[in-house]
């Protein structure tokens, strides 16, 4: 049986007993937006100085697909609502150059193309049935719901060298497992999700942890030691990212309990659909074939430092390997890989629509008007908490993960170095807010990857997640406030 890997955008989650129909949400949303899109003539334009006004295309993003549930459209307006406010009658056309700007920016087509790549692998996990031997074998392990989800949490933080393997590896390979265990898809998701790029940061080798250290010492900060040395200054600090491991793995042996719309996925966790894998001859491959793949992620990330050579790596190996046993034949691994590539196409377009509003929200001075909002009226032991709380909030809306990293970095060594603040608690508290921005909002790439590996409509898995991210971000937010009050 062929399945649909990747969570349609415009799914509504609500049960068919809902209060508000998904027309009324449309008209609601639309005529919402009308009202924002006549609002907005009355601001500046062109090369002006927007200020607040600069935040009305992320919050039109959220207020939007909270109100439709409608999340590709939500990207969509809200990145021609960004380009409007600066060009005016020439929309069409600015619109139309930004989005070929950002689709041939050779970041953006790396992304693009790795994702690409990672969908192309899910479909041959679950076409061929590796992702199904896999779990058969777990299954072995896990007794019973508390030790399934454990070991969903504990292979999370073990692939978390990267929290694009995390997420796809595991979301895939483990879904069937849980559900077996009546753990609900959006259960597996929300675990992933807090144990992925939260552990990605804890882990001083893993692909942001270098990214970090590669800045701080670029903008001077320990310039005469490894990067290792320099991640673990931060580190300690990274309160976010310990509380929502912890939340994540009491979660996953299910100490913390299911809340709000988690719940109620578990009291109707009987009419999803279960899973099946496809193969070519009714039977299941050896579950080593879906540990080869991830080996060689893994290997290329650290040798090579390239993980998107890694998953074309994985692709080649794989379907040499399958192809050796007689698994499939060259035919059937390439309409496999096809497939699954065809699958995450929704996961591509909405990443291109994505990198239209974040390329056109930052036209708008909307990074520089919250430096300019926080800088000089925070005293230096509450900076980390004001940069925490204020980019949380921005992350939140609109996620720019790395490259909020890129731009904001070396700005907040200078600022902490000029007003006496610590530069590792302040950066932290910067890695913090986007890590949040990672896992908790709508626009991050890991979340549409993950909803995409466990099979959760985007809007269900974001809804059900939200409260254990909200929960980490508060305690985060208490321990800068400790911070501060002991200066």
């Amino acid at each position: 049986m062929t399945q649909q890997l990747a969570p349609s955008a415009e799914q509504t989650p609500e049960r068919p007993s809902a209060r508000v129909s998904p027309r009324t949400r449309t008209i609601a949303g639309y005529t919402g937006l009308a009202v924002v899109f006549l609002a907005s003539l009355v601001a500046p334009s062109g090369n002006a100085e927007y200020g607040l006004w600069s935040l009305l295309p992320a919050l039109t993003l959220f207020g939007f697909i909270l109100t439709t549930h409608r999340v590709l459209e939500g990207f969509l307006w809200a990145g021609v609502l960004a380009v409007f406010m600066v060009h005016r009658l020439d929309l069409p056309t600015a619109w139309i150059g930004s989005l070929n700007e950002q689709m041939t920016d050779p970041d953006n087509v790396w992304l693009l193309v790795l994702l690409t790549m990672i969908g192309g692998l899910l479909g041959v996990f679950e076409r061929l049935g590796l992702s199904a031997s896999f779990a058969r074998a777990v299954s072995r392990l896990a007794r019973g719901p508390r030790a399934s989800g454990g070991i969903t949490a504990v292979s999370s933080l073990l692939l978390s060298n990267d929290s694009y393997l995390s997420a796809s590896g595991v979301g895939v390979s483990m879904t069937p497992v849980n559900r077996r265990f009546g753990l609900p898809r959006v259960f597996t998701a929300s675990v992933v999700r807090s144990t992925g790029e939260p552990g990605t940061t804890l882990n001083p080798f893993g692909s942001t942890s270098v990214l970090i250290a590669g800045l701080l010492i670029g903008a001077g900060y320990g310039a005469d030691r490894s990067e290792v040395s320099v991640y673990l200054d931060v580190l300690p600090y990274l309160f976010y990212s310990f509380a929502a491991v912890v939340i994540g793995v009491l979660l996953a042996f299910r100490v913390v309990p299911a809340v709000g719309a988690m719940r109620r996925a578990f009291d109707d966790v009987d009419a999803e659909e279960d899973d099946e894998a496809a193969t070519t001859d009714g039977k299941l491959p050896h579950f080593l074939n879906f540990l080869v793949p991830i080996a060689v992620v893994i290997v290329s990330a650290i040798v090579l430092a390239d993980i998107q050579l890694g998953f074309a790596l994985a692709l080649v190996v794989t379907g040499a390997l399958l192809i050796a046993q007689r698994v499939t034949t060259i035919t059937d691994y390439v309409d496999a890989v096809l497939d699954g590539m065809k699958d995450i196409f929704s996961l591509v377009l909405l990443m291109a629509l994505a990198f239209v509003l974040v390329h056109a929200v930052s036209e708008l001075g909307f990074t520089e008007f919250i430096i300019d909002s926080v800088g000089g009226v925070i005293a230096p032991q509450w900076l980390p908490f004001a940069i925490f709380l204020v980019f949380g909030i921005t992350e939140m809306l609109v996620t720019l993960n790395w490259s909020l990293y890129i731009l904001l970095v070396p700005v907040l060594v200078t600022l902490a170095g000029e007003v006496g603040a610590s530069v590792p608690m302040t950066v932290a508290a910067l890695l913090s807010a986007g890590t949040f921005g990672v896992a908790a909002a709508i626009s991050s790439d890991v979340g549409l990857l993950t909803a995409t590996s466990t099979r959760v409509p985007l809007y269900r898995h974001w809804i059900t997640n939200l409260p254990y991210q909200i929960a980490a971000a508060v305690i985060a937010l208490a321990g800068f406030a400790v911070l501060g009050i002991l200066g």
